[in-house]
């Protein structure tokens, strides 16, 4: 994912998580394993029910936490990456 362009990223819709307290938890039953989100990532995860840019979830995260905006943008594109990398999410 490149954080210099206007890329989309969303989530795989098959998926479904399950809120237990503030983090997500999901089965993917093409590889047969369960992930599980802290409470940022479930806020990342329900972002992601549509297709959404880098800036975009970076914006929605900076207002939602107190956290300045380059060390957001740094951990959510690691994230996202991890997302796509395990193939839970697809950039377009």
């Amino acid at each position: 994912m490149s954080t210099e362009t206007p890329e989309s990223i969303y989530r795989r819709i098959e998926i479904e998580g399950t809120a237990l307290g503030d983090e997500v938890v999901f089965f993917d039953d093409r590889v047969g394993k369960y992930f599980a989100t802290g409470t940022v990532g479930a806020d990342i995860w329900k972002l992601l029910e549509r297709p959404a840019t880098l800036d975009a979830i970076v914006a929605a995260l900076v207002h939602l936490y107190e956290v300045d905006e380059a060390t957001c943008r740094v951990e959510t594109k690691v994230f996202l990456d991890r997302l796509v990398s395990i193939g839970l999410a697809t950039v377009e």
